[in-house]
């Protein structure tokens, strides 16, 4: 993290979190936000650029660039989607941001501890769903859009999935721009839910299991964390065979791409954000001011004074998830209250089976009367290691 200099006494100076890296440019402030792009936004650009007039004087590429710019346009509106639901949040949630980069898929969710005021697990999944619904509902719409503009059959299904089905993703004629705009919101929203560093998944990923095994300590927490994203690029793998396969003799295959992007999904297991991810979602749930949706929230228009009863608010979202926990604890003590019960039973019949040990041997007992002798010793084994243990 960056070193804050602790003899500032402006609140809005160096205490201020910084970018989590120099790979970025200021662009302004929104809504007291401070806004970033990324360097690598221009590099990819550059590059597109110089494709686009390597190939632009072949036969048939005459409109190449015109299509380029719309396809970049689409892409872009795809960011402002993005940084609507961070402003959204920032407004009328306690979700605060201080500063937003935007990076070739989006908005980048930095490094966690860097936030002034962490963010609960609740609210990292709220910054990934609410963004990357919009894109998906915003790519149907445009596709809706697409098929409504045909002179028949719109409305037969069949013709929707061979407009999805056709290669190119539209990018044929600037005619089929809202088709392009279709697939490129789906394929930025997919982008930003591959759990790779910087994306908006990961950080769900992480609230995810920081919510659902809240009981479980921080290295177990962290260690399920790193086993999923490892299961997600063996996932990828197979597809990525499977795309090989299926291909064919394309000029653009795909299956390097996803073999590319499952070694580094591999790799980025081993980061140390995944353990601040894990930290940070610890830390906002610890302190009632960070845990914005972790505990009740009161509005001040409902404490009129003293005497007036005070209206607590709790998010729906967290309701659910309490809900949840509370199945969990109350399965938790009803296993207990079974293993007690039958303990208690165990005890009750022990005087009898050791009676019939010291009068008939081993040789007398039965199949339940063994079971219940290796019941009772295993409990006596496990009550005198956690003695030593404790010890």
């Amino acid at each position: 993290m960056p070193a804050f200099d602790v003899d500032s006494q402006s609140p809005g100076g160096s205490f201020e979190p910084q970018p989590t890296d120099n790979w970025s440019m200021p662009l302004g402030a929104i809504a007291g936000i401070r806004l970033y792009i990324s360097y690598s936004v221009f590099v990819a650009l550059a590059i597109l650029a110089g494709l686009v007039a390597t190939v632009q004087s072949r036969q048939g590429n005459g409109d190449l660039p015109l299509i380029t710019l719309t396809a970049v346009a689409i892409w872009c509106f795809g960011w402002g989607l993005q940084l609507l639901v961070q402003l959204g949040l920032h407004a009328w949630t306690d979700a605060k941001s201080e500063s937003i980069t935007i990076g070739l898929l989006g908005v980048e969710a930095a490094n966690p501890l860097y936030r002034r005021y962490p963010w609960s697990a609740v609210a990292n999944l709220m910054a990934a769903c609410f963004s990357l619904t919009a894109l998906v509902i915003f790519g149907a719409a445009c596709l809706a859009v697409h098929m409504l503009t045909r002179t028949a059959g719109y409305a037969d299904g069949t013709l929707w999935l061979q407009e999805l089905a056709t290669p190119g993703l539209g990018l044929d004629a600037v005619e089929n721009c809202y088709l392009t705009a279709a697939w490129l919101f789906w394929i930025q929203a997919a982008c930003q839910a591959y759990p790779l560093p910087k994306n908006l998944g990961r950080g769900a990923i992480a609230s995810a299991i920081a919510l659902f095994a809240a009981d479980a300590k921080d290295d177990l927490q962290l260690k399920l964390l790193r086993r999923l994203l490892q299961l997600i690029s063996l996932i990828t793998v197979v597809i990525a065979i499977a795309t090989l396969i299926g291909d064919g003799d394309v000029n653009l295959p795909r299956w390097p791409v996803l073999l590319f992007l499952a070694v580094v999904l591999w790799v980025s297991t081993r980061k140390s954000d995944l353990r601040d991810w894990i930290t940070s979602v610890h830390l906002a749930a610890a302190d009632p001011i960070a845990a914005h949706f972790d505990v009740t929230e009161l509005r001040a228009g409902d404490v009129a004074d003293d005497s007036t009863a005070v209206t607590t608010r709790t998010p729906w979202i967290s309701e659910m998830i309490d809900s949840v926990r509370m199945r969990q604890k109350r399965k938790r003590v009803r296993a207990a209250m079974r293993r007690e019960h039958e303990e208690a039973n165990d005890a009750a019949r022990l005087d009898q089976v050791l009676q019939i040990v010291s009068q008939h041997g081993t040789q007398g007992l039965s199949h339940e009367d063994r079971a219940l002798l290796q019941r009772v010793s295993q409990n006596l084994r496990r009550h005198r290691e956690s003695q030593q243990g404790e010890e």
